[in-house]
């Protein structure tokens, strides 16, 4: 043991070979100075601090160490001070590749910190030597150190059960007993309960026995020494030689490991027994994985955690070897995960030349032993070590290994089932947003590019959607692809062969692994949902599950969209229908239309408007309101408008036509609503409009005179489809040159904005400010008054005919 205080320093190059490298110089340092119970720690706290600064920062790293009787102090200094560390040591979020390294390491001293410099920086720990948590097991007292000069060995007799029967001069010196004080007693009476291992109360059964443990001085003060206890060879007792606990060189034997009983509750990984509790789960398992290392003396340890539905292995710890690993997928038959046809048996690598190992691929690692992780009977991962020499490992070391990967099974199986319940949750809200975002479209090309988008990258690296056309056969509709300049050489790839025909092609751009799903909806199948992945990459069975789930919510959102497209597109015909489908021209005449129907996707409701001819230079128009708005009111509307062209056109003037369309809609029974219009029979001559018209209970049409003088024509008579019975009057008019008829619906004049409403006021206002204006523009006008009279949109349907008189 050197003399206490003691200094070392030393440099590493920017070179992750460095890593190992300053733990090996902190391991033999303080097994030179007599510091074994801060080995273990020592070498992670040096092996984090070395990453974070050869690594992360790409600078020569100096390591410090100093250790004196009290405690170590770790320094370690990088030439990046620009580069800071956090503030705190909050545990990172789970999905995070990094960041634990000085959470783990600052939960092993009692006390850090970081210093800065204009050229360096600086972070020191200081471990104190009784509260390493490496240490097995807190004291119960302060432990006694003691002076040796030259070779001192205390020799003890004890007789066959156990009692001292001789006590020489070197243990007197060591421990401060007298002979007169122990001879007679039990010699396990003056060994501590608490610390190091148990000697054997009885005689020694074999040649030797080897082991630690602390004798009570004779204030009861621990004493830890090394003691070799071997049998008698002149009685059935056992002679025991003792030393302090750092000259066990002077009498340990070579085959130690071999006949030393361990402790029972020793754990292999030499954590604290609470480390489990203090640190979640996702940390622990980082800092056994570099204890295994450490206790190995690997260059690279991992462990593997399994998947519930299949064969394939995942990183979630490694040390030594990339970070960017974790989160890697091995699938059953690779290098370095458990055998499927022999799980419990440990897997060895002895040269990565011959077997490709995807794990140390880009590393100078050359061979690797790995060996399952058994919870309750059950293989649920792999622990392995790695080492840059061929043939790198001993049997000896895999019995070793096994017994690590056997202390953190217990951790192992609760990340499992933490990982298995992250990865279910996060496909649930995947599949249950992919649904709420397929639901919310109607439309059948958008809901097709949601389902690209949904399905691209997230389950497949590029897509194709086919519908079957009139003879069953898929035509493709859709193509995407996560890189957006390979979607046309995909399109031209795909059009080439039926999605059922896509394995086994010799395409480049279709290379991979391919699934292709039936879109089935209400029982019926209707199309195909192509996915592509990268070779060797194929869906797992949990991926597969919620493939399938997206799928059949994509084939439901399709058909929905295909079905309301249909829908729409037939009423779209039958409101078209009610409508004329152009404006005539009429000599004499200028004429302008505005309609806007309430409510989204209407293109008719219940007013309408019509002008059409009936014989050469008479014409007939009308505009009519029905009560309501909707489908119910425009089969109305089309009753009204093709009974007043067919009775018109027939020769029927008039009034005696409304008198018979008041019965064709009280015939209608249930269905019937009542209506209001205006219709006028008119011919131009001489300049002049005549005009013969009835008002059924609708709003009287205003007549612009050229000088802009607004007046109403046409009294009110009982509107349509209330009375069985109405007599019609007819009212002969005359128009001018250049005087214009506006005839509207209620829903100009009843526009509110508020208390507010446009009236007849409104109007006439507008009318007059109208001028010469052409019949269109003043029909557009009315329109922009009754859309900005409110800052909210109309609620009701809005019909203008607007005729000029132009001669």
């Amino acid at each position: 043991m050197s003399a206490l205080p003691q200094r070392a320093r030393r440099s590493f190059v920017a070179d992750p070979r460095s890593v190992g490298q300053a733990r090996r110089f902190a391991r033999e340092l303080l097994e030179e100075w007599g510091a074994p119970e801060l080995i273990d720690n020592a070498a992670l706290v040096v092996s984090e601090l070395v990453t974070n600064a050869v690594v992360h920062t790409g600078t020569t790293a100096v390591v410090d160490l100093r250790l004196d009787a009290a405690s170590l102090r770790v320094e370690v200094a990088d030439q990046h001070p620009t580069r800071t560390l956090p503030t705190g040591t909050s545990t990172p979020p789970a999905d995070a590749e990094g960041g634990r390294g000085l959470m783990i390491t600052s939960s092993l001293a009692s006390s850090w910190g970081v210093e800065y410099t204009p050229v360096s920086k600086r972070v020191w720990l200081v471990c104190d030597r009784e509260r390493s948590p490496g240490r097995q097991g807190p004291p119960a007292r302060a432990r006694q150190s003691v002076a040796v000069h030259g070779t001192t060995v205390g020799v003890v007799e004890l007789a066959g059960d156990g009692t001292v029967v001789a006590w020489n001069a070197d243990a007197t010196g060591l421990f401060g007993w007298q002979p007169e004080q122990v001879v007679g007693r039990a010699f396990h009476q003056l060994v501590d309960p608490v610390a190091g291992e148990r000697p054997p109360e009885g005689p020694v059964t074999t040649d030797t026995w080897q082991g630690a443990y602390a004798l009570l001085s004779p204030e009861g003060v621990p004493i830890p020494v090394f003691a070799s206890h071997a049998a008698s060879s002149h009685g059935d007792g056992s002679s025991v030689l003792l030393v302090p606990e750092e000259r066990r060189a002077l009498i340990e034997h070579p085959a130690r490991a071999q006949s030393t009983t361990p402790r029972r509750d020793a754990d292999p990984l030499r954590l604290r027994n609470d480390a489990l509790l203090r640190l979640a789960v996702d940390d622990y398992l980082p800092l056994a994985t570099e204890r295994v290392r450490d206790a190995l003396d690997a260059d690279a340890a991992y462990l593997l955690i399994g998947h519930e539905v299949d064969d394939a292995f995942e990183v979630v710890a490694v040390s030594g070897l990339p970070d960017t690993l974790r989160g890697t997928r091995l699938v059953a038959g690779e290098p370095g995960i458990p055998d499927p046809r022999s799980p419990h048996l440990p897997v060895l690598v002895d040269d990565a030349a011959n077997d490709k190992v995807r794990l140390l691929e880009g590393t100078s690692a050359r061979s690797l032993v790995a060996v399952p992780v058994v919870a309750a009977g059950r293989v649920i991962g792999s622990l392995g070590v790695a080492s840059e020499s061929r043939h790198g490992f001993s049997d000896d070391q895999c019995v070793l290994l096994q017994q690590l990967a056997d202390s953190l099974a217990l951790a192992a199986d609760r990340a499992r089932l933490q990982a298995s319940e992250r990865e279910r949750r996060g496909w649930l809200t995947f599949v249950a947003e992919a649904g709420d975002l397929l639901a919310a479209s109607l439309d059948q090309e958008m809901t097709m590019a949601m389902t690209g988008h949904i399905v691209v990258p997230r389950l497949a690296t590029w897509c194709a959607v086919y519908l079957d056309d009139d003879r069953g056969e898929p035509v493709l509709q859709q193509v995407w692809h996560a890189d957006e300049r390979l979607v046309e050489d995909l399109r031209n790839s795909l059009a080439k062969a039926r999605p059922d025909e896509l394995d086994g092609t010799e395409d480049a751009v279709l290379a991979g692994e391919l699934t292709t799903l039936r879109l089935v909806a209400r029982g019926r199948g209707f199309g195909h949902l192509t996915l592509g992945r990268p070779a060797g990459n194929p869906l797992r069975d949990d991926v597969k599950l919620v493939t399938d789930s997206i799928a059949r919510r994509a084939a439901l959102a399709i058909d929905n969209a295909r079905a309301h497209g249909a829908l729409m597109s037939t009423g779209q015909a039958l409101q078209n229908s009610l409508l004329p489908p152009s404006l005539p021209d009429v000599t004499g005449l200028d004429v302008g239309v505005v309609y806007a129907a309430a409510g989204e996707g209407t293109a008719a409701g219940g007013d309408f408007y019509d002008l059409f001819p009936l014989d050469a230079g008479t014409w007939c128009f009308v505009v009519g309101d029905v009560c309501g708005t909707g489908a119910e009111a425009a089969a109305v509307t089309g009753l009204a408008r093709h009974t007043i062209r067919a009775l018109t056109r027939a020769g029927f003037p008039v009034a005696p036509m409304l008198e018979r369309l008041n019965a064709a809609i009280l015939d209608e029974g249930e269905r019937s609503r009542f209506l209001t219009l205006v219709c006028g029979i008119f011919r131009i001559s001489g300049g002049r409009l005549h005009l013969s018209l009835v008002n059924a209970g609708h709003p009287a049409p205003f007549v612009t005179a050229a000088d802009g003088n607004v007046r109403r024509i046409g009294a009110p008579q009982p509107l349509l489809g209330v009375l069985d019975r109405v007599d019609y009057l007819a009212e002969e008019h005359v128009l001018e040159r250049g005087e214009l008829l506006v005839a509207l619906t209620d829903g100009v004049l009843e526009r509110r904005d508020g208390g507010r409403m446009i009236d007849d006021e409104g109007v006439v206002a507008e009318l007059r400010r109208a001028g010469d204006l052409p019949a269109q523009t003043v029909a557009e006008r009315v329109r922009r008054l009754v859309v900005e009279f409110a800052d909210v949109p109309p609620s009701d349907d809005m019909a203008i005919l607007a005729l000029r008189v132009s001669g």
